[in-house]
């Protein structure tokens, strides 16, 4: 058994359903077509419970004129109305919904608006009193209340109808003492007022074909929009050569990251990574091998950081910069040892580096307790200057950074060789 598509799984057509009162070929796609049908059962399901109710109300109150309308049987018609008709409206009121099979649904509210149009015929057949003539008329409401009230699908409708307008044609001719042209008349009617409820049926059933694809559309204008902003905030937050995070996406985080170290007192590390003598890479290999060499060596930083809090992120050019929340200067000066040795292992060709054969790094560590004198700046700064002096010492190396004046770093300063 197939599954049925939900709303968010359709694709709207482009255009509307347009098809006359005597032609449907602009219906749906099989797909939407079933998902349309689908939503509108289960809003007939929600409206029976109500519906069918008020309709045996109304049925049950006309009990009360069958006392001057069919005088000489009203007993009779009592007894059709409350022991057959009645109780056959309450068990469809109650089966509708339960009923899972949409064709059995179909047939038990069709053979119900039969039956109450056939009780009608039936106590008018069984009376001579002179009243009773005009007592069919009833169909004609029974017929509206099927075809606009309950709103069946147009085919039951259809059928409904058509049986219904016999039933009431051939009780006419039943009638002793009516005049042809009469019995024409009042038939003409009933079948004006078949076709009048079935035209304002179909009409019904376009209209909320067009709000339910308007509503599809909306939706999917709505997971588009979503969908755009969503790639325009990773776009916005990332580097399009690398795939790491920006400078942009990584100065909102080092802020939001200061603070929260700030209020819990956790140290907050960074490292800022280097690409060693990277202009002369450039100009011997050409820029798109340099593009290239900064994306392995983007993959290798971001292979070295395991935790998820940590960000790894192109600080521009060939920097790389790392944001290490709840990270001491130990751990962090370890992490940086690590991306320094990954990015060693990968080997690249280098040969108009002045530090090693093969590509490499420089990598400056600070930690702090940001304190409420300081700004995330200075972390930034402090990072800087150990980067600085990694590089003055012969590169290809980690320097950890002395403590800024604003906060107190977790460890003294050291080199990693």
């Amino acid at each position: 058994m197939s599954r049925e598509a939900s709303p968010q799984e359709l694709t709207a057509p482009q255009s509307t359903t347009s098809g006359s009162f005597w032609g449907r070929s602009d219906r749906f796609p099989e797909e939407i077509e079933a998902a349309y049908q689908s939503e509108m059962d289960r809003l007939r399901e929600a409206r029976m419970a109500r519906t069918g109710l008020a309709g045996a109300l109304l049925y049950a109150a006309f009990a009360i004129s069958d006392c001057s309308m069919v005088p000489d049987v009203y007993q009779q018609a009592w007894a059709i109305r409350f022991f057959g008709v009645i109780p056959l409206m309450l068990l469809c009121t109650v089966m509708f919904g339960r009923l899972k099979n949409l064709l059995l649904r179909e047939v038990l509210l069709s053979v119900t608006l039969m039956a109450a149009g056939a009780s009608l015929t039936w106590i008018a057949a069984l009376s001579r009193h002179p009243n009773a003539v005009h007592y069919h008329t009833g169909v004609t409401l029974i017929v509206l209340f099927g075809n606009i009230v309950l709103n069946q699908r147009f085919r039951s409708a259809l059928a409904t109808s058509v049986g219904l307008v016999a039933l009431y044609g051939l009780s006419l001719t039943q009638v002793a003492g009516m005049a042809g042209e009469v019995r024409f008349n009042n038939w003409l009617f009933c079948l004006a007022a078949v076709a009048i409820s079935l035209i304002a049926n179909f009409r019904m059933d376009q209209d909320q074909r067009r709000a339910y694809l308007a509503r599809l559309r909306e939706q999917q204008r709505n997971e588009e929009l979503s969908h755009a902003v969503e790639l325009l905030g990773r776009l916005s937050a990332e580097d399009a050569l690398t795939r790491l995070a920006n400078r942009r996406e990584f100065d909102r985080r080092l802020g939001i990251e200061w603070n929260r170290a700030r209020r819990d007192g956790h140290a907050l590390g960074l490292v800022l990574i280097d690409v060693d003598c990277f202009k002369n890479y450039n100009d011997h290999y050409g820029h798109p091998a340099g593009d290239a060499c900064l994306q392995k060596v983007a993959d290798a930083l971001q292979s070295a950081a395991r935790r998820s809090g940590d960000l790894v992120a192109r600080f521009g050019g060939e920097e790389f910069v790392a944001l290490l929340p709840g990270t001491d200067t130990a751990d962090a000066a370890a992490l940086a040892e690590r991306m320094r040795r990954q990015v060693a292992d990968l080997q690249i060709p280098h040969a108009a580096s002045r530090v090693a054969a093969g590509v490499t790094v420089s990598l400056g560590v600070a930690s702090l307790t940001p304190s409420d004198a300081g700004q995330p700046p200075d972390l930034v700064a402090a990072a800087d200057a150990a980067l600085y002096r990694a590089k003055e010492q012969g590169r290809n190396r980690v320097a950890v950074a002395a403590a800024p004046a604003a906060s107190a770093l977790s460890l003294p300063s050291t080199d990693q060789h």
